[in-house]
Parts: structure tokens; C-alpha cells; sequence
């Protein structure tokens, strides 16, 4: 079946098949055989998406039709199990001859892939790849059979990764429905871990809204504390440390933001006391992602500015950067320290420092696509504006925060 969208989408821009395969770094064969709605390379759909600045939906480079294979053989029975061939299309060999574990272990690759491109700064490129997986696995996930738990184990680890983007580009509905799904997939899975995972998500997605959308922050951060509660009852001996300290640290400051003292004080003592030395070496951390940074941005700096407390805030920024060096090597996470570094700034009434750190956050947070800090350090900025109208380096600012 021909795939009209991508001609459709070729055709918008004025260019040839030839053009197409220029611009997109492509062979014309590769082109022409995505036209006619054959599979292709992973690669090659990412190199198609980000050239045309579109997903692969939008391409209609996410095939509907599935191919029959009947290689799974269990004592007694033949399984059939359905799928889409277009995501096998960038591994070698005939896509037929994969069993169900192989097809498994292949999405199982992708999936982590996409997490490590995601943290290491390159999320357009996660974007194009990730529905791929996601798709496929969670099609997997809704077949009975003995596999379905380790297909809804992948699928709800793409979904909490396809939440985490749409927060970041301040596409709330879609997290929402993408954190759902994750929670719902771990349910599937009977996977506590990733249970509790996909609600740090939930709660993280309200934790940002609350920041977006002030007006609604008891709204937004009741739901948070809702999702928080839940994981909490979670908690049992079979969730993982890591878990459970980001849980704690994640409650802490939304207790904090709410103006709960107290109970923000007593999470942050568990956060401290659950949080292992070494994260990466819990087993819940491939997808977690969370680092010593967490506890001690998440779980006390953050928590402090928002009880009034900068200098406690700053000690915990300090000794974070003692205990761990992810700000160095992951930029979505440089982005995060910067983001709260002026906010200790300017509580200090640091002005140079302040503007100094909100002119590299900016910057990062275009280059990263992310809009939802961006407009957090807007935010950040008017605070600025309104202590320090006149100052140059304030001044200045105004060109670095231009909308784009």
C-alpha cells in the first residue's frame, strides 16, 4: 500500500524524490521504497522525520498492516502473534524468522537506547524513534501469552520515556495519557517497580504544571501529592531503594510547595535515608535515571527554596556537586541544576550571578527544544525584571528571552 502521507508531505515542500534523498542524507531507492509503504531502516524514518519535521505517524511511516508469523512453538502449541514489520525494518536477517524473545530483546535494545539519547541531550532524535517501539511493544502487550508480561514491562518503560518528552515540550495532555498508559502497562506486567515508576512520572507532570499554570498550583499540586501517595502505598520490601528514596524526595517538595513543613522535613529525612550510595546500581535505575542529583536537588535544595531557606537550598547544591558529576555529562540535567541555581541567586540577591546563569540556561533550553523550562526561566526573569528594572545585565537579558 502506497503511503500517501509522505508523498503528500515531499510534495508540500516543492521537492523530488532526489531532493528528498539529499536533504534527508538518503539514497533515492530508500525513498522510493517508503513511498511505496515498504520498510524501512529505523535510521532512515529518523533522518525522514527530522528533515520534514514530522513523526512518523505523521509520515505514515508507522505501518497498520501486520505480517503472520508462526515461529513461537511451546510444549503442545503453535503461537501466532501479530505485528507491525516496519520496526524490525533496521535489523538484519528475514523479519520473519524472529521469534517472540527475539523481537523482545530487539525493542528491549531500542527502548534503552532511546533513554540514553534522551539524557545525553538529543530528544528530537528520541521523538522519531521511540513510537516505534512503543507501538509495537505495547501491541505485543495486549496478546495473551507467555511473554505478554515482559512486552508490557517494555511498553510501560516507553510510555513513562514518551511522558517525560511531552512534559518537556509543555504537552501536558499528552503526558497525562502517556503516564497513564505506563502506570496501566506496569499493571499489566504485575510490576511494582515500574508501577511506582510510571507515578513519579504522574506526579512529576503535576509537580510542572503546577509551575506552569500558577493560578491552578493547588490544583495541580494536589495531584501530584495524589500520585506521591499512591507510590507511597507502594512502597513494599520488593521496590527497589532508588525508588523508594525518589519517591520520598519528589513528596518532600511538593509538601514544600503546598506549605506543609513538617511533612515535607520528615520526607526529606526518609528521602535521605532510603536513597542508595550508588543508584546505578539499582536495578530500577535503566529506567529511573536518578542519581544522588535527585535527592539533593529534588528532595532537599528545592524543597528549601520553596520553605524560604536559600542557604540551606545552596548546601545541598554544593554538596551535590561534591557526591555527582551528572550536570557535566547529561544536559537535560545541567539544564534542571541551572534552572535552580538562580533561584538561589537571586534569593541571595546575587544579581551578576543570576544573570550570568539564566543567560546559559536559556540558551541550553533552546537547544534542547525545551519550552517548558524556557518558560521557566521566564519566569525566573521577571522575577529579576521586577527587583532589578534597570541594571544592564538585566537589561540585556531581554534580548536572550525573545519568544522562538
Amino acid at each position: 500500500m502506497k503511503n500517501f502521507l509522505l508523498r503528500a508531505a515531499r510534495r508540500k515542500k516543492g521537492w523530488s524524490q532526489q531532493q528528498l534523498a539529499d536533504f534527508a542524507q538518503l539514497s533515492l531507492s530508500t525513498i522510493e521504497r517508503a513511498e511505496r509503504g515498504e520498510p524501512i531502516r529505523v535510521d532512515s524514518i529518523e533522518r525522514l522525520c527530522r528533515c520534514l519535521q514530522k513523526t512518523p505517524e505523521q509520515l505514515g511511516l508507522l505501518r497498520n498492516d501486520t505480517d503472520r508469523i508462526q515461529t513461537l512453538q511451546f510444549p503442545g502449541e503453535v503461537t501466532t502473534t501479530s505485528f507491525s514489520a516496519g520496526a524490525l525494518s533496521g535489523t538484519a536477517g528475514n523479519p520473519a524468522s524472529l521469534c517472540y524473545d527475539d523481537l523482545l530483546s530487539i525493542y528491549a535494545q531500542g527502548i534503552a537506547a532511546c533513554q540514553d539519547l534522551y539524557f545525553s541531550g538529543c530528544p528530537y532524535q528520541v521523538e522519531a524513534i521511540l513510537p516505534l517501539y512503543r507501538n509495537q511493544t505495547a501491541l505485543l502487550a495486549r496478546q495473551p501469552g507467555p511473554l505478554q508480561k515482559s512486552a508490557a514491562r517494555l511498553a510501560s518503560q516507553a510510555y513513562q520515556l514518551t511522558c517525560e518528552l511531552a512534559t518537556d515540550r509543555e504537552d501536558f495532555g499528552t503526558a497525562q495519557q502517556a503516564g497513564q498508559q505506563a502506570f496501566s502497562y506496569a499493571q499489566l506486567a504485575g510490576d511494582t517497580n515500574l508501577q511506582v515508576n510510571a507515578l513519579i512520572s504522574l506526579a512529576n507532570l503535576g509537580w510542572h504544571l503546577s509551575s506552569a499554570q500558577p493560578g491552578f498550583i493547588r490544583k495541580h499540586s494536589k495531584r501530584a501529592l495524589q500520585a506521591y501517595k499512591h507510590a507511597v502505598s507502594l512502597l513494599g520490601n520488593n521496590v527497589t531503594p532508588l525508588l523508594k528514596g525518589r519517591t520520598y524526595a519528589g513528596i518532600a517538595e511538593v509538601y514544600a510547595m503546598r506549605g506543609q513543613f513538617q511533612e515535607s522535613m520528615r520526607a526529606m529525612g526518609l528521602a535521605y535515608e532510603h536513597f542508595p550510595m550508588k543508584p546505578e546500581n539499582d536495578p530500577a535505575y535503566p529506567y529511573l535515571r536518578a542519581s544522588r542529583y535527585a535527592l539533593y536537588v529534588f528532595g532537599d535544595a528545592q524543597s528549601r527554596l520553596l520553605l524560604g531557606q536559600p542557604k540551606e537550598a545552596d548546601k545541598a547544591l554544593i554538596a551535590m556537586q561534591k557526591e555527582t558529576n551528572d550536570p557535566e555529562i547529561e544536559p537535560i540535567t545541567r539544564l534542571d541544576m541551572l534552572y535552580y541555581q538562580a533561584h538561589v541567586q537571586i534569593q541571595q540577591g546575587e544579581l551578576e550571578q543570576s544573570t550570568a546563569i539564566l543567560t546559559e540556561a536559556a540558551e541550553l533550553a533552546k537547544d534542547l527544544g525545551s519550552r517548558l523550562y524556557f518558560n521557566k526561566l521566564i519566569t525566573i526573569y521577571n522575577k529579576l525584571y521586577i527587583k532589578w528594572p534597570r541594571e544592564k545585565p538585566v537589561v540585556a537579558l531581554e534580548e536572550v528571552f525573545q519568544p522562538w
